[in-house]
């Protein structure tokens, strides 16, 4: 999803804005326009989702539509002096704060430099705005020179605030923002996006079930990560069956990725409970399958492999631990992004599968 070139001068501009848009975010764009037509916009909005389905790009939505000149139905126009600034990165009234490269706090630094940017006159636009994400990345200190920012907001000024772990957001912030729950798609609409959108790359169903079904992610998923997927899962299944020893397989996986780790077990856990409640004998078929069983997947030996360690991982763990070894590896995450140690994590992980099993 890239943005268009600011130097197009198609009259279907808008149109083509409109169609980068993830139709899973309607509901939410629909509030959005009822609030400005209201005239009821908050000064700060809190956009909260999961990962992986746009919330990022919702809020560039809005941001284009506050500071557009000449919008249309709301949505910006592609033509006006603002959008324009905008598509070429030099809108004076708009800034973004993210992650610095090689960082993992977002820094008092940066949140004083906003604050200082609301200050400002505005240039030509109807509003300033200022995208903060994730939200939940800020140090305590940025956290609180925020709160000054959110406690006297500037006139006309608009900051959209970006975040997948509400919990994690201090209280006093989340009071001075209106909550937008964003909307994730259904597994229908991620497939019909995905295929739509980007029908060259093989697989669709089983990247995106790779991803529990979050599109944007699955853009990611590379075959190696198809590959090292199915011999973790099949790693898995020898560490329940305590065919092979947890401190071994752990030093095996310790140049992974944590946090794609942690997400293949929590969506294998998550279809396993749904396969588990499914009374329909149709339905448990489906939900165990994991849609990776389609004529097109089972072409590729390692779809195969996938899905019959699957199953077998799935016919092991114990039925009344379902909800508790998904419980404890949602715990997991609030340590990924932390200096955790990597071996002791991946040991952590592999127990709870081996007590489940028990």
């Amino acid at each position: 999803m890239t943005r268009q070139n600011e130097n197009s001068h198609n009259p279907d501009k808008a149109n083509q804005l409109h169609t980068m848009i993830y139709p899973w975010h309607e509901k939410n764009w629909k509030y959005f326009v009822q609030a400005r037509t209201a005239k009821h916009l908050p000064h700060a909005l809190l956009l909260v989702g999961e990962e992986g389905i746009g919330k990022n790009k919702l809020a560039e939505r809005i941001a284009r539509s506050l500071m557009c000149i000449n919008p249309i139905e709301f949505e910006a126009c592609g033509q006006c002096q603002s959008c324009k600034t905008y598509e070429s990165g030099a809108n004076p009234d708009y800034t973004k704060i993210e992650l610095a490269e090689d960082k993992q706090q977002i820094s008092v630094d940066q949140i004083r430099k906003l604050s200082e940017f609301l200050t400002y006159s505005r240039s030509f636009n109807t509003h300033r705005v200022a995208i903060i994400n994730p939200i939940e990345r800020m140090n305590n200190n940025a956290a609180n020179s925020l709160l000054k920012s959110l406690e006297e907001p500037a006139n006309n000024s608009v900051i959209i605030l970006v975040a997948s772990n509400l919990s994690k957001i201090l209280p006093t912030i989340k009071s001075r923002c209106q909550l937008i729950s964003v909307v994730s798609p259904t597994h229908q609409q991620a497939i019909d996006w995905f295929k739509e959108n980007h029908a060259e790359i093989e697989h669709a169903e089983l990247r995106l079930n790779m991803t529990a079904y979050k599109p944007l992610k699955a853009l990611h998923i590379t075959d190696e990560d198809i590959q090292s997927r199915s011999s973790f899962l099949i790693d898995l299944n020898d560490i329940v069956r305590e065919n092979i020893s947890v401190v071994a397989t752990a030093k095996k996986w310790e140049k992974a990725n944590l946090e794609s780790l942690l997400n293949w077990q929590i969506t294998w856990v998550q279809q396993l409970i749904k396969a588990t409640e499914c009374k329909d004998s149709s339905s448990t078929s489906t939900s165990t399958s994991t849609s990776t069983s389609t004529s097109s997947q089972n072409s590729n030996p390692e779809t195969n492999t996938l899905h019959k360690s699957e199953q077998t991982l799935f016919a092991t763990i114990k039925s009344d631990k379902h909800w508790e070894l998904y419980q404890q590896l949602i715990k997991q995450k609030q340590y990924i992004h932390t200096s955790v140690n990597t071996l002791m994590f991946i040991e952590n992980m592999l127990l709870l599968w081996l007590e489940a099993g028990k």
